[in-house]
């Protein structure tokens, strides 16, 4: 199953698949100009379809420093509309950059009921993520870092601050999961279910 369609919003390419009324946003790294139909997002909206027919979008992350939390609303927006989704299950699935994208989205306009924030960088503008965080205290968030990641000795910062965030720790992967793929895919899995 490749998207069933792609939009451009504001220069951001965006892949979506139609689904149920639960749907999953995905927000790649940074630098992520296309979403390829190999790339390992591709697979984790693949999974999540086909294991719950959920609808997906995934929202590209270009270069640049710029909020993409307009753009990222309005085609989530679209899409629901489009689909005649009116009470929505909307979850999040965020990597590096696009998880400090996600919780700005969340922050300021979209309503998830579950964040999984993977290998979020802790280490640049923490008070404005500290700020993103503490606004949404009705999301349950997941917090899944690479013990080799650059940001995984600041783990201890988001620890026991928050009721709503747990952190899991994945042994041995780096910031981009080098050689344990399968493992960033499996991650996904939370976002239906509670992790072990």
């Amino acid at each position: 199953m490749l998207f069933d369609y792609k939009v451009w919003n504001e220069g951001i390419e965006y892949g979506i698949v139609r689904g149920s009324r639960r749907t999953v946003f995905i927000k790649t790294g940074l630098g992520t100009d296309e979403i390829e139909p190999d790339s390992k997002y591709m697979t984790i909206a693949r999974r999540l379809h086909e294991a719950d027919g959920c609808g997906v979008v995934v929202a590209a992350n270009p270069h640049d420093s710029s909020s993409h939390a307009e753009s990222d609303r309005r085609v989530l927006e679209r899409y629901l509309e489009e689909n005649g989704i009116s009470a929505p299950e909307l979850s999040f699935f965020g990597n590096s950059n696009g998880c400090i994208k996600g919780l700005e989205l969340a922050a300021c306009s979209v309503t998830f009921q579950k964040m999984i924030l993977v290998n979020m960088p802790l280490m640049i503008n923490f008070h404005k993520t500290k700020g993103y965080i503490a606004a949404i205290p009705q999301t349950e968030i997941l917090a899944v870092y690479g013990e080799l990641d650059p940001s995984f000795s600041y783990v201890p910062f988001l620890r026991g601050r928050y009721v709503n965030l747990r952190v899991m720790t994945v042994p041995g992967a780096d910031h981009n999961f080098k050689g344990k793929t399968d493992e960033f895919i499996d991650i996904c899995k939370y976002v239906w279910y509670n992790a072990d």
